[in-house]
């Protein structure tokens, strides 16, 4: 109660700053318009499901799931159901950042505080083909056999898009 938090920095992993969350990542173009669904310990598992699958429904071939700490054990669950609905390629990576918050005295005569801690971060990316993927890539997945997909609406195998319905 003697100090509030002024600054909180995310160091040394591109694309998890909080304070951008919205912004796309500075390689968007190497493939086409990645959209990422970054993964919360709060974030309810079906809404993110949702927010993949509608990225992907609406014509992007890539969407990348994004998280951090205890997050990612979410994050994994959430790429293994989307595997499981559609035909997508992986590429998993994993790395470390630091975290540091600035806390500013609320009385006088306290100096400000500065704590450093290290957070694992993992960003998954998915795609409907091969485009900007690296198959060579040590993180990389091949999509699930056919037998091992459940759709939840009829997928076209060769595109990875829903048919409609006849």
């Amino acid at each position: 109660d003697k100090y509030r938090l002024v600054e909180e920095k995310v160091v040394g992993a591109p694309g998890f700053d909080r304070s951008s969350a919205d912004a796309k990542p500075k390689n968007a173009s190497t493939m086409e318009d990645i959209c990422v669904v970054r993964i919360t310990p709060q974030a309810k598992p079906r809404s993110c499901i949702t927010t993949a699958m509608n990225i992907l429904e609406s014509g992007s071939n890539h969407v990348e799931l994004r998280a951090m700490g205890k997050a990612i054990n979410k994050a994994v669950t959430i790429a293994e159901i989307l595997k499981r609905k559609m035909p997508l390629h992986q590429i998993t990576t994993l790395s470390s950042c630091e975290i540091v918050n600035v806390y500013e005295p609320l009385e006088e005569g306290l100096d400000t505080v500065v704590n450093q801690h290290y957070v694992s971060c993992l960003t998954i990316t998915l795609s409907r083909d091969l485009t900007g993927i690296d198959v060579n890539d040590k993180g990389y997945q091949p999509p699930l056999s056919i037998n091992e997909i459940q759709p939840g609406q009829p997928v076209d195998f060769n595109t990875g898009k829903i048919v409609a319905a006849s």
